[in-house]
């Protein structure tokens, strides 16, 4: 008798846990609000679509095939132009 009444307080106990979990849980969610969207730019970011990109950079998005050898690194683009890297 005595174990059936302590298995019955121990589901008890652990039905009240899981049910206060999940409702601090949705209560959290509710309470968080955003009061000011501030954006976060991480360091070394380079923004592609400025001209300062387009002047120093190359947009590795535009590589359509490349050709290495012992000396170097030839990228070519898909509007005809390449560039050669020397090392």
């Amino acid at each position: 008798m005595k174990r059936i009444v302590k298995t019955i307080v121990v589901i008890a106990i652990m039905g009240i846990m899981l049910t206060g979990a999940y409702l601090l849980g949705t209560t959290q969610a509710d309470i968080v609000t955003v009061e000011k969207v501030v954006e976060v730019v991480p360091d070394g970011y380079i923004d592609s679509t400025s001209e300062d990109f387009y002047n120093n950079f190359v947009d590795m998005r535009s590589v359509i095939n490349f050709e290495t050898n012992g000396n170097g690194l030839q990228l070519y683009c898909n509007d005809g132009s390449g560039y050669y890297w020397e090392r």
